[in-house]
């Protein structure tokens, strides 16, 4: 009954880290249960530590990957342990200069697995067709794990690096407005088209792609200039003054496209990471903004962490 038991538990603990890797890295838009608890619990460690220093919030998105990772290779190293634990003796043969009477244990059966996750011969082989098949199956899986592991890593920095990107441009043209007393959509509204629309179709595109890699939302950049929680006040109210701007069809239908943009990413936020309701877009950037304690960016204006709290 032993043996039955600590196999079903095996299987079941391989189970769940391949069905969380499944969700996390190749269900589109996927969501794996287990990976998001992680997430979120180093995400509020984080947060709750970087009262007092805050420089230590832009560890959480890192630290976060590495425990996934980590988590999913303990399972599966973990799950074939348990199955190769009881058939130590019956079903693995030891070649000659390996004491079979040495593998007895459960550090012994850990070691075994660890050997086949990294596809790392011993002098110990399975006996039985379906062990060699499943010590077959755990190099495979340990193999997968690597390299989805590290396709991952390389597929979230294009999704950070557009999410800086939209913010500075933001910040930039922020700056820009309150350097030279202008106001875009009434200055310039034929540049100031083609710049809302842009910025809008980046933004919608930044939505799916943090959609497709949540794990995407707990990585904080640390400086003002490129944290799009800061931003996105400034992008409403830019979105706002172009559609509301006569004149200039286009830059009507851009300030459209960028008011879109900039509500359906909110409610993202709210429903996927905040958890709260998503119908009141400046409680969303409000919460949004001290969650990743950043300023709030208004066109006449600047609020400074932790104030933007009370803005209205």
């Amino acid at each position: 009954m032993l043996s039955v038991f600590l196999t079903v538990l095996g299987f079941a603990l391989i189970g769940a880290a391949l069905l969380d890797v499944f969700q996390t890295l190749f269900h589109p838009a996927g969501r794996g249960a287990m990976s998001d608890w992680t997430a979120q619990v180093i995400w509020k460690c984080f947060r709750r530590a970087a009262t007092r220093y805050r420089k230590l919030l832009t560890y959480a998105g890192p630290t976060a990957i590495l425990a996934i990772i980590t988590t999913w290779a303990a399972l599966t190293w973990f799950g074939f342990a348990l199955i190769y634990f009881p058939r130590l003796h019956s079903s693995f043969a030891f070649t000659p200069g390996v004491e079979g009477t040495r593998f007895a244990g459960l550090l012994e059966a850990l070691d075994l697995s660890l050997g086949g996750l990294i596809t790392l011969s011993e002098g110990i082989n399975a006996s039985s067709p379906w062990l060699q098949l499943l010590r077959g199956a755990e190099a495979v899986i340990g193999f997968g794990l690597l390299t989805a592991s590290v396709s991952w890593l390389l597929s979230i920095y294009p999704v950070l690096e557009s999410r800086r990107s939209i913010a500075e441009r933001a910040a930039l043209l922020h700056n820009a407005e309150l350097e030279n007393h202008l106001d875009i959509t009434h200055d310039a509204p034929q540049e100031a088209q083609d710049w809302i629309f842009n910025i809008g179709c980046d933004l919608a595109s930044l939505r799916n792609q943090m959609a497709q890699f949540p794990i995407t939302y707990y990585f904080h950049v640390g400086e003002a200039q490129t944290s799009l929680a800061g931003a996105l006040p400034y992008l409403a109210e830019l979105a706002d003054r172009a559609s509301s701007s006569s004149g200039v069809s286009a830059l009507l239908a851009a300030g459209t496209v960028l008011g879109g943009a900039v509500h359906n990413f909110l409610n993202t936020l709210a429903e996927v990471f905040l958890a709260m309701p998503g119908e009141d877009d400046r409680a969303v950037l409000r919460a949004y903004a001290r969650e990743e304690m950043t300023d709030l960016m208004l066109r006449d204006r600047t609020i400074p962490f932790p104030r933007h709290a009370d803005a209205s």
